[in-house]
């Protein structure tokens, strides 16, 4: 039988949220957006993400954001400005 796992939804993000998460990944901005794929550089974005997820959460005023969920907004953060 299919047993449909619902996905793990967070609170919506404000406009000051959004500020902060762009103000926090300018600041590891070399780190976030290097091109390199080998396991070294995962493993420091990986740690990178998971930094910038308890600054985020630490400052934020609407609720708790996962650093999937912060790396997921991004993204698409940066797809929209192109």
């Amino acid at each position: 039988m299919n047993s449909k796992v619902k996905r793990e939804r967070s609170t919506n993000c404000i406009a000051s949220e959004l500020e902060l998460l762009v103000d926090l990944v300018v600041r590891h901005n070399k780190i976030l957006e290097n091109k390199k794929t080998d396991a070294v550089t995962a493993n420091v974005k990986s740690k990178t993400w998971d930094i910038l997820a308890k600054a985020f959460n630490s400052n934020s005023l609407n609720g708790f954001q996962s650093e999937k969920c912060l790396k997921s907004k991004y993204e698409h953060l940066k797809k929209g400005c192109r």
